[in-house]
């Protein structure tokens, strides 16, 4: 097949689209990229088309609500002992700390736990719970994350640690 993993992600228009491959193909390569978390679908060329637009600007966003500097630093110099300035393991996110405001603030329900690597073993270890949170709170805090959805997030994180621990 003539699409490659991620080309459908920077087609401008229709004929970009359409030289990736045949419809069925390129959904099909679209729906294995997204597999259950992320949802770009079309029974047209035309809505397939419109579905990535959405979520190229939903990628934009999330660029764009960055930290300048953080984005900066991740691009020149990538530390992998500050997650917080770093390139995800993904390779999808600028910034580990833009991974998980994302998780906890689109997410929802099993894909989100799945996401945030949260088992049953939280919920019964408050232990457990209280490590996962402040390793995650360590990166997005917005005293340490200038992210505009950084409260958000921390707000979110917060409640699923309160479930983890019984106090909702």
């Amino acid at each position: 097949m003539r699409c490659l993993r991620l080309d459908w992600l920077h087609v401008k228009d229709l004929d970009e689209l359409k030289k990736l491959g045949n419809f069925k193909e390129v959904r099909a390569e679209i729906k294995k990229f997204g597999g259950k978390t992320i949802h770009v679908s079309g029974r047209s060329w035309k809505e397939l088309l419109v579905s990535i637009e959405d979520f190229q600007k939903a990628i934009q966003q999330l660029n764009l609500s960055e930290c300048k500097n953080l984005v900066d630093e991740a691009m020149v110099s990538p530390s992998s002992e500050n997650t917080n300035q770093t390139v995800s393991e993904s390779g999808y996110f600028t910034t580990k700390a833009s991974e998980y405001i994302f998780y906890l603030t689109e997410l929802d329900g099993e894909a989100r736990m799945n996401k945030l690597g949260i088992t049953a073993t939280h919920f019964s270890s408050k232990r457990k719970a209280k490590t996962w949170r402040d390793h995650i709170s360590k990166v997005i805090h917005p005293d340490v994350c200038k992210h505009v959805h950084a409260s958000d997030a921390m707000a979110q994180l917060n409640d699923l640690y309160n479930q983890m621990v019984g106090r909702e």
